[in-house]
């Protein structure tokens, strides 16, 4: 993580590393920040990521610009006794030395944990190391990491006061530059999307692995119902077993780099409530149905989408209530209750309730707890 002298002004000894991933929802605030701080002037060099080999970030990072040390191992299932926890207890132990190792080389002068079992392995040699060490999470219940690191970090950026950490800072959530350039442009997206500018369009997705149980409800409700266009985000894990004989007014991609103009151009969404995904909806005003991931752990999901829905902004569908008759019942009876509105455009800027400024916050918690600069001749620079 090589340093220019503008970065070395900002934070000390190597500048930042940012630790965590897995999925979009931990990576993308990670993003975010790192995106801010580069516009404040900080060398991307100085930047660097640790994260895991199993996860989005593995391509998103590099894609951005940034270095990725990707560690191998996964999170432990539960806490059943079994051959295949046993086995990953011991890739995360290996992990957590590789990554004490990858701090203690760099020596950054903070490290920002995203939370997740991938943020374990920098954010343990942050705290040996004497690191400085900033949280970042994303869900209104904090994850188990971030629980177990909170001792030991100077603040914790969160989206609502209230996740169980000490030391909270309420930020909001990061989002993407691409969110808040999407937000400004709103239904005007349709343009460039190709969409209809007459008629409701749903976004419907489940993340970058895709929903199984969203999907299945959505393709039983074509089936059994008319449906307005839908632009459905189907996922990895479910392109293969996409139906043949969909109609046209549901036009299925397997991933969209573009979702956030999607997103902004659409009438409604259909998703799962991640601790980003609320965020950038928040933002953005668009009402939305929310499905609940049934075993997220603390029943987190729930709790994102409760702020949504106490907003007037969205509705919550139990996991288990989803089938196509109800996706196809609350589809209608949301656009109904959106589509009486004079302006909608008007209506969606009025109903934004995100903080657009959550990043710029996120960053400056990350500035104001780097350590002090010191002699660049005192150590050796390096890359990840």
């Amino acid at each position: 993580m090589k340093r220019s002298k503008s970065s070395r002004a900002l934070c000390s000894q190597g500048g930042l590393i940012i630790a965590g991933g897995g999925t979009a929802g931990h990576l993308l605030p990670g993003l975010a920040v790192a995106g801010e701080l580069v516009k404040r002037g900080w060398d991307k060099e100085a930047i660097g990521f640790v994260g895991s080999a199993r996860g989005i970030e593995v391509g998103m990072v590099p894609a951005a610009g940034y270095e990725l040390r990707a560690l191998s191992g996964r999170g432990l299932n539960g806490r059943r006794v079994s051959v295949r926890n046993f086995w990953n207890l011991l890739t995360i132990i290996w992990g957590v030395l590789r990554g004490i190792s990858i701090v203690a080389r760099h020596r950054p002068g903070i490290v920002l944990s995203l939370g997740g079992y991938a943020a374990l392995p920098a954010a343990v040699g942050a705290i040996i190391l004497r690191i400085p060490l900033v949280l970042a999470e994303q869900n209104l219940v904090a994850s188990g990491v971030n629980r177990l690191l909170t001792k030991y970090a100077r603040a914790a950026a969160v989206p609502h006061f209230g996740t169980g950490l000490k030391n909270e800072v309420k930020t909001g959530n990061p989002v993407r530059e691409s969110v808040i350039e999407a937000h400004q442009l709103g239904r005007s997206n349709r343009v460039e999307l190709k969409w209809p500018t007459d008629e409701p369009v749903v976004v419907i997705f489940g993340g970058s692995l895709g929903s199984r149980r969203i999907n299945e409800a959505l393709w039983d409700a074509a089936e059994k119902s008319d449906l307005p266009t839908v632009h459905h985000v189907v996922g990895q894990r479910d392109w293969q077993i996409l139906p043949k004989d969909l109609p046209q007014a549901i036009r299925a991609i397997e991933y969209d780099e573009e979702l956030p103009k999607a997103m902004a151009a659409a009438d409604l969404i259909v998703c799962r409530p991640g601790g980003s995904t609320v965020a950038e909806i928040a933002l953005l005003g668009v009402p939305a149905i929310l499905v609940p991931l049934p075993h997220a752990p603390n029943d987190h999901q729930r709790r994102n989408a409760e702020w949504l829905v106490d907003s007037g902004l969205a509705v919550v569908v139990a996991d288990e209530e989803l089938d196509g008759i109800r996706l196809s019942t609350e589809i209608n009876r949301v656009l109904d209750k959106f589509q009486r509105e004079d302006d909608p455009e008007l209506a969606r800027q009025e109903r934004s309730i995100g903080p657009r400024d959550a990043t710029q916050r996120v960053a400056d918690l990350v500035v104001n707890h780097c350590l002090t600069p010191v002699p660049t001749d005192d150590r050796k620079d390096g890359t990840l």
